[in-house]
């Protein structure tokens, strides 16, 4: 009988650490212990900057390829943007081709919600400005829920972001 409760126990702790692991973000791949701190709390900001209803007016912002609101695929998807953020990965592929030339800090594919981040270009720019590296993890965001690029452009994306959640 007590290996049955055991057994239970044991089974109702794994589910609960797969929803937990679900809805929070997850980062892969970071040696460095820094880089993985400065990726952390930047995506622990732009969280935060997410909860503020005058940040997620940038949902309404973008559309994606067939020309959509971010903000109708969300409710289309019956996540709320705390829900669809937490499905995030965060990847350091600082080997990767754009982040050889040192400019880029990170990328991903649209509708993927793998975000790989060039690790050491974004901890550096983490130690110079923090909100930089905020407002690039929410740009990445919108790409993960769909937006793609050119247009709008980069800089485009995340100027607007700035305005909707910068400080």
């Amino acid at each position: 009988m007590w290996c049955h409760r055991v057994l239970a126990y044991a089974l109702f702790t794994v589910i609960l650490a797969s929803r937990a692991s679900a809805d929070t973000p997850v980062f892969l791949g970071f040696v460095d212990t820094s880089t993985r701190l400065a990726v952390q709390r930047s995506v622990e900001g732009a969280a935060t900057r997410l909860a503020r209803p005058d940040c997620q007016d940038v949902f309404a912002d973008f559309t994606d390829a067939v020309g959509q609101r971010l903000s109708t695929t969300l409710v289309a998807r019956g996540k709320s943007p705390a829900e669809a953020f937490g499905v995030l990965r965060f990847f350091d592929d600082g080997a990767a081709p754009q982040c050889r030339a040192g400019t880029t800090l990170a990328f991903t594919q649209t509708g993927s919600p793998l975000i790989r981040l060039c690790g050491l270009q974004f901890r550096n720019r983490f130690v110079q400005n923090r909100t930089t590296t905020e407002i690039i993890v929410i740009h990445e965001f919108l790409h993960a829920l769909g937006l793609g690029e050119n247009p709008p452009t980069s800089d485009a994306i995340t100027k607007q972001v700035a305005v909707r959640c910068g400080d």
